[in-house]
């Protein structure tokens, strides 16, 4: 067990992963401080199914995850709420995939921080920091919802060594992506404004 975040409104509530594989273990759990109500957040349903790199949302009560469905080929952005049971698939095309994604304070938009082609998506041009907007699907799937991310380019990673992950994070204020990176050489800490996003994809 690894990887022990407390939920950012509920200090009872804390998220742990099992390590391993990740197409070979069930990773995301939360569990009580008290250590009452262990409880799986996403059970896999397929071979060499993945679900990992996971964070609290700002509101406290919702997980993000990387889901590839199965691993290397079918892409998503999921969530699981700890109130309600319920679900959000965001489905993510393979340029766009990000090792990290994070989401914004006011949980409207998403950033990413791409990769390269070593990576688990072999993207022939994922080398950027991204930032994404969600597109819903109309028709809700009862409590589920399913949807897409649609990209916006931040910054060029091509010089980007990512052996050195930059996973970005969001400004207090939203304004701002900061992530860490080595394009100049060293390893630096950036920051990029939000408005600056260059769209390529359309709904």
């Amino acid at each position: 067990m690894s990887h022990v975040q407390f939920s950012p409104k509920n200090p009872h509530l804390l998220m742990y992963c099992h390590e391993g594989l990740w197409w070979k273990v069930d990773r995301i759990w939360t569990i009580r401080a008290d250590g009452s109500q262990n409880q799986l957040i996403h059970k896999r349903t397929v071979n060499n199914e993945i679900a990992g790199h996971e964070l609290w949302d700002p509101d406290g009560v919702t997980i993000w995850y990387d889901l590839q469905i199965p691993r290397g080929q079918n892409f998503y952005l999921a969530s699981y709420n700890t109130d309600t049971g319920a679900r959000h698939w965001y489905s993510v095309q393979r340029d766009a995939w990000s090792i990290h994604y994070n989401v914004s304070p006011d949980g409207k938009i998403f950033c990413g921080d791409g990769g390269d082609y070593a990576q688990v998506a072999k993207s022939k041009d994922g080398q950027w920091i991204e930032l994404f907007n969600p597109s819903e699907n109309p028709i809700p799937m009862g409590i589920n919802r399913t949807g897409s991310l649609l990209s916006q380019h931040l910054v060029n990673m091509a010089r980007q060594d990512y052996k050195l992950e930059p996973n970005v994070h969001f400004s207090p204020d939203g304004t701002l992506v900061i992530f860490t990176s080595n394009i100049l050489g060293p390893s630096y800490v950036f920051a990029v404004e939000v408005a600056k996003a260059v769209p390529t994809q359309t709904p």
